[in-house]
C-alpha cells in the first residue's frame, strides 16, 4: 500500500475522533468517556481498565478503517491522457450462449478501437444451439475489417480454463483481452482499458462492470449496487489502486500481457477460478492489476433469486476450492497467503459493508436508548463513512442513479447469503464431479437471455 496516503487519511480520521472526544458536551454524561479520561489521567491506578479499552479500540479501529476507505473513495482514478492503439487479441469463450454472444460482438463492432488492430478469437466448444454456426457466419461477414478466428474444437477437459487455452494457442499479439458472452462494451471501453499499457510497468488492467437490466425489479437494483461496490470491481477496485494495492481479475473486461500467460503455461485447467488463480500468479510476480474506471462494460444479471443463487454459488465454490492451494503458492520471498488473507478481509469488511450497516444501526439504536451518547457518536460516524462510501459508488458506477441507495438492504441480503452459503458447499468439488456448481447451466443462461430476446 501507499503508506504515506494511508497514513494521511488515517491521521485525518483519528484527528476527527480526537476532536469528537475533546468537544463532547459535558452535560451528556457518558460513563465510557469518563472511564477513558480517568484511565489516561492515572493509568497505574486504573490499570484494569485496559481490558475494556482493548474492546473499545477494536470498535474505533473499524471506524478508522471505514473512514480511510471513505476518504479514499474520492478522486477520479486513472485517466486516459493520450489514445494508445496497440494490436490486441480478444478472447470470448461461449457455450450455448448465442443471444448473449451477439450482444457482445455487436458492441465490439461499435467500438472506436481500430478494427485492424483487433484479433477476435471466438471459442464455441460443445455448443449445440447454433453458437458455432453464428460465429462462423460472423467471421465470414467481417473478416475484411477484423482478424477473426473461430474455434469449435472440443477441449481436453471440462470447464472454462481449457477452452481459454485453446484460444491462447491462436493469440498473435502482446495483449490478451478477456470477455464473457453478454458483456456489452461502450464505444470507448477498449481505448480506456488498453491505454494504461503505455506505461512500461503496466501488464494487467481491469475495468468496471455495470448492470444493463438494473430496472427489471428490486433484485436487479440491489445487484447493481453490489456491482458498484465490489462484484463489478466498482469503487473498491478504485480505492485499492489509490491506496497502492492490486485490483483483482474477475475474468472479464480484463487485459493482460500475453508474455505472462505464456510464462504460466496458459490458464490452470485444474483451477475452479482461473481469474483468481491468475491474479495471485501476477501478484507473486510483482504485477499490480491496474483499474481503469472509464473502461466500463455492461452485462445482464439474474432477475430471480433462484438463478442468482446458482450464479453466486458458482463464484463461491471456485474460490473456496482454490483457496488452500493459492495460500501455499510461493515465489522467492513472496507467498500467496497474505494475498488471499488480504482479499478475504476486503470481502469481509468492504464486500459486506451493507451488511455491517445493519449491525452498526442496531448498536446506534442501543446506545441511543441507554443514553450512551459518546459511543452513539462513534457509531453514527461509522454510518456516515459507510453510506458516504456507497453514495460515491453510486455516483461513479451506477450512472448516478441515487435512488439505488434505497436498495442497500437488498445488496446487504445478497452479501449475507454469500457469507453463509460458503459453509454449505459440497466437501468435494471439481468440474467433473459437480458440473452443476461450476458451469453455467441451461436454466441460468435461458433466464438471462429471455430478457433480451
Amino acid at each position: 500500500m501507499k503508506a504515506a496516503r494511508v497514513l494521511a487519511y488515517g491521521i485525518i480520521v483519528v484527528s476527527y475522533f480526537v476532536l469528537l472526544h475533546l468537544l463532547f458536551p459535558l452535560e451528556w454524561a457518558s460513563p465510557v468517556k469518563n472511564a477513558i479520561d480517568t484511565y489516561f489521567t492515572n493509568p497505574l491506578t486504573y490499570w484494569w481498565f485496559i481490558f475494556p479499552l482493548i474492546g473499545l479500540l477494536f470498535l474505533l479501529g473499524l471506524d478508522i478503517f471505514y473512514g480511510i476507505y471513505f476518504l479514499s473513495s474520492f478522486g477520479r482514478g486513472y485517466r486516459t491522457k493520450e489514445p494508445y492503439y496497440p494490436n490486441i487479441s480478444i478472447m470470448i469463450p461461449s457455450k450455448n450462449e448465442k443471444v448473449l454472444l451477439k450482444k457482445t460482438l455487436e458492441s465490439i463492432l461499435n467500438s472506436k478501437y481500430p478494427k485492424d488492430h483487433i484479433q477476435l478469437i471466438l471459442i464455441t466448444s460443445e455448443s449445440t444451439d447454433g453458437t458455432t454456426e453464428y460465429s462462423k457466419e460472423f467471421a465470414s461477414k467481417y473478416d475484411n475489417i477484423m482478424d477473426i478466428t473461430t474455434i469449435s474444437e472440443v477441449a481436453s477437459k471440462q470447464g472454462k480454463p481449457p477452452k481459454l487455452n485453446l484460444g491462447l494457442k491462436q493469440v498473435k499479439h502482446e495483449i490478451v483481452v478477456l470477455y464473457d458472452c453478454g458483456c456489452i462494451l461502450q464505444q470507448d471501453t477498449l481505448t480506456h482499458l488498453i491505454s494504461p499499457f503505455q506505461k512500461e510497468k503496466v501488464n494487467a488492467v481491469i475495468g468496471p462492470v455495470l448492470v444493463e437490466n438494473w430496472k427489471t425489479n428490486i433484485l436487479t437494483r440491489g445487484i447493481f449496487l453490489d456491482y458498484a461496490m465490489i462484484s463489478g470491481g466498482g469503487i473498491t477496485f478504485e480505492v485499492k489502486n489509490r491506496l497502492g494495492s492490486s485490483a483483482y481479475s474477475y475474468g472479464r473486461n480484463f487485459a493482460v500481457s500475453t508474455k505472462y500467460l505464456r510464462e504460466y503455461g496458459g490458464f490452470n485447467e485444474d483451477s475452479m477460478t482461473e481469474d483468481l488463480y491468475l491474479s495471485v500468479l501476477l501478484n507473486l510476480d510483482g504485477v499490480r492489476i491496474r483499474y481503469s474506471p472509464k473502461a466500463k462494460i455492461y452485462e445482464y444479471v439474474p432477475s430471480t433469486w433462484k438463478i442468482l443463487v446458482k450464479q453466486r454459488t458458482r463464484w463461491l465454490a471456485g474460490f473456496i476450492y482454490d483457496m488452500p492451494e493459492l495460500m501455499q503458492m510461493k515465489k522467492g520471498k513472496k507467498s500467496g497467503k497474505p494475498i488471499i488473507i488480504s482479499r478475504n478481509m476486503t470481502m469481509m469488511l468492504i464486500g459486506n459493508l451493507d451488511t455491517w450497516i445493519s449491525i452498526v444501526m442496531a448498536f446506534s439504536l442501543l446506545f441511543g436508548l441507554i443514553g450512551e451518547y459518546y459511543l452513539l457518536g462513534w457509531s453514527l460516524s461509522c454510518l456516515i463513512f459507510q453510506f458516504g462510501y456507497i453514495i460515491n459508488a453510486i455516483w461513479k458506477y451506477c450512472d448516478k442513479h441515487f435512488s439505488l441507495l434505497l436498495f442497500w438492504p437488498i445488496s446487504g441480503y445478497i452479501h449475507l447469503f454469500m457469507f453463509l452459503r460458503q459453509f454449505k458447499l459440497p466437501e468435494e468439488m471439481s468440474w467433473e464431479q459437480t458440473p452443476m456448481i461450476f458451469e453455467k447451466q441451461e436454466e441460468e443462461i435461458m433466464a438471462i437471455t429471455e430478457k433480451i430476446q
